[in-house]
């Protein structure tokens, strides 16, 4: 309630505009199968692992482009922790470009090595 007495909510009210045909969406029925029961009949709702896909999950060996992005998504985080809390310098950039570069190779090289042909 306002000072003057009025409710800000009876002014809402007021200027809200009830939805037309053309606001309201219609979900499409979904078609029957061969049985005759409809998709989605006689289940409680999702169900664990409902929604994963038919095929078969294999393990690939890493690629050296999403290596490379992971290896600079980690120097840009760990560059913006240190900004807040020390401050840059060439030599501390230097150094984690260095470090990160480094586990990233060997981490790339160990799943290559080890990643099953599939």
């Amino acid at each position: 309630m306002s000072a003057d007495g009025s409710d800000e909510r009876d002014e809402f009210v007021a200027e809200y505009e009830n939805a037309t045909a053309a606001d309201v969406i219609e979900e499409a029925e979904p078609a029957a199968t061969a049985d005759g029961e409809r998709p989605g009949e006689g289940e409680e709702g999702a169900v664990a692992g409902s929604l994963a896909p038919d095929i078969e999950v294999t393990p690939q060996a890493p690629t050296p482009e999403n290596t490379l992005f992971v290896a600079l998504g980690v120097c840009l985080t760990i560059l913006a922790l240190a900004d807040t809390v020390v401050g840059l310098s060439l030599v501390l950039v230097a150094t984690v470009v260095a470090a990160v570069g480094l586990g990233a190779a060997v981490c790339y090289g160990v799943l290559v090595r080890t990643t099953p042909d599939t």
